[in-house]
């Protein structure tokens, strides 16, 4: 008996032995992929800062071995609203018209551009239809606005009327940006986007963006056409005298700030960086934001 039972112990024994050793050389398996899908994302980070890589560029895309690869995409920053501008009454009418745009009603959208705006500037006067420190405290909240400029997209959710915002555009965060530098860039921005900044009709805007895009119709792929900022202002069908009222806030591929989005993947499993920088005059990097996911 006293054999049987250390037989059966022995069993159990090896049998949980087995068992561990063959989950820890799962783990081991999902440790080294999670490691090379960040190496191979880091790499795609690498090449779509270098000053000679286009948006375009075919390197931009690789497979590496049988099951492995990288994908990355790069934009402009200027391809969203530079918030921390709006106290530019230029720029608080576009984000009007975008909101506008998403469904919401004048006034609704008004009252959170304004509010917004009174976020960012330093006084503590409140505009016509915006909000500052008694506003917020009526309602409970307090040391908000900060008057100054937001720190990130999120923070935007606090200022008054964004509830209304998100409701009609769950996604609103996609078309902001804190870290711009104050110009639309044509060259990226979306179709909401160039609609609300330059109040061209939908047709014209649709011409712009074919033309841009290519016959693809996919943005950032090698048929994209070379388009200059002259020509995308025709495309758009703006008068002189419509461009100069917006002249100061777009470019058509003027903004300093990259945007690189990169994806490494091996398998069915994929890690994202997306890494945020200002080029200096001097050719150098300045680093504002990386994200992983």
């Amino acid at each position: 008996m006293l054999m049987i039972w250390a037989i059966m112990l022995m069993a159990v024994t090896v049998a949980g032995v087995v068992q561990y050793v063959h989950y820890s050389n799962e783990e081991a398996i999902l440790d080294a992929a999670d490691f090379k899908t960040l190496h191979l994302a880091e790499c795609g980070i690498v090449l779509g800062l270098h000053p000679d890589v286009g948006s375009t560029d075919p390197v931009l895309k690789q497979k590496v071995g049988n099951d492995s690869g990288f994908e990355v995409w790069l934009t402009s920053e200027g391809a969203r609203i530079p918030i921390n501008y709006i106290t530019d009454p230029r720029m608080t009418e576009m984000v009007v018209n975008l909101f506008e745009k998403w469904g919401l009603a004048t006034d609704d959208a008004t009252i959170a551009a304004q509010s917004l705006a009174d976020w960012v500037d330093p006084d503590k006067d409140a505009r016509a239809s915006g909000a500052e420190k008694d506003y917020y405290e009526a309602l409970g909240v307090f040391d908000v606005p900060r008057n100054q400029g937001f720190i990130s997209v999120d923070e935007m959710q606090l200022a008054r009327g964004m509830d209304l915002v998100a409701r009609v555009k769950p996604e609103w965060r996609d078309y902001f940006s804190v870290y711009g530098d104050g110009l639309i860039d044509l060259r990226h921005a979306t179709k909401d986007v160039i609609m609300a900044t330059t109040n061209a009709s939908e047709g014209d805007v649709d011409r712009l963006i074919s033309e841009r895009d290519g016959a693809d119709g996919i943005h950032g792929t090698e048929d994209d056409g070379s388009l200059s900022l002259n020509t995308a202002i025709s495309l758009l069908g703006m008068s002189s005298d419509q461009y100069k009222l917006i002249q100061n806030n777009i470019t058509y591929g003027g903004n300093t700030v990259r945007r690189v989005e990169s994806i490494g993947w091996v398998g069915e499993k994929r890690r994202k960086i997306t890494v945020i920088a200002r080029r200096q005059d001097d050719g150098s990097l300045t680093y504002l934001a990386r994200i992983e996911e």
